[in-house]
């Protein structure tokens, strides 16, 4: 009877030892079976991928996660269960926006005015010209100094002086002379003068006779062909003087 009893215990005890062994491997793959959260879906596409997340969504059994990598905007599929990568695809290259460039205020071109004070610091004015060379501007000034007449390239915007060029000025000719002081006053001339003094301008000393009662004596600049200076004598003062000296 105790024997009886011992064998019934022993198979109970087996029978139950069975049905553990059989539940436990039953319940372990629904263990293993359960879904990755997003945070470690997340984790295992960046650990095969370095990059940003920008997107994850979940379908029934996989993980969608857009990523920007260096090269470009990526769609990784991550099995929800094992965390395996089921697929890879890079995304759409998005439209590059432009860059907002700040808007380049064109230059302005100097006016005559302003090219003149510039150049005024070098000489006497005489004449300032904008002269056109392909696309390119610049501003050509004449200015005298020293009785030399010297050629500035000034640059049209900034006002820098490109080239600077000395060229002494020309001397009248007599008959040059003779013209413009026929053209000043009506008379036949009588006599022509050059005279070139040390440190001053050389100038001719014309005589134009007017009548038989006058002359006019021109003074004019041998450099700027301006008349400096005009003055009348009269014949019969000159006949006085003559008769009292002798």
């Amino acid at each position: 009877m105790k024997n009886k009893k011992w064998i019934w215990t022993a198979a109970t005890t087996l029978v139950l030892a069975l049905i553990v062994i059989v539940g436990f491997q039953l319940w372990a793959p629904s263990l293993s079976a359960q879904s990755l959260t997003e945070d470690e879906a997340n984790k295992a596409a960046l650990d095969k991928y370095p990059g940003d997340i920008l997107k994850t969504t979940k379908s029934a059994d996989e993980y969608h996660v857009e990523m920007q990598l260096e090269t470009g905007v990526y769609h990784i599929r991550i099995d929800a269960k094992n965390g395996e990568v089921n697929s890879i695809k890079r995304g759409e290259k998005p439209e590059e926006i432009p860059k907002e460039t700040p808007e380049k205020t064109a230059p302005k071109q100097l006016t005559q005015k302003q090219v003149e004070t510039i150049v005024s610091s070098q000489g006497t004015v005489k004449s300032i010209d904008l002269v056109q060379e392909n696309n390119n501007s610049y501003y050509k000034a004449v200015v005298s100094k020293n009785n030399e007449n010297i050629t500035l390239k000034v640059d049209s915007y900034s006002g820098d002086i490109i080239s600077s060029t000395k060229e002494k000025p020309r001397i009248l000719t007599e008959t040059e002379a003779i013209t413009i002081a026929e053209e000043h006053v009506k008379g036949t001339v009588d006599e022509v003068d050059f005279y070139e003094p040390p440190n001053q301008t050389p100038y001719y000393l014309v005589e134009v006779e007017i009548n038989e009662d006058q002359e006019a004596v021109l003074q004019i600049d041998a450099y700027t062909r301006e008349i400096k200076n005009v003055s009348w004598e009269d014949h019969e003062e000159d006949e006085d003087e003559s008769d009292e000296e002798e």
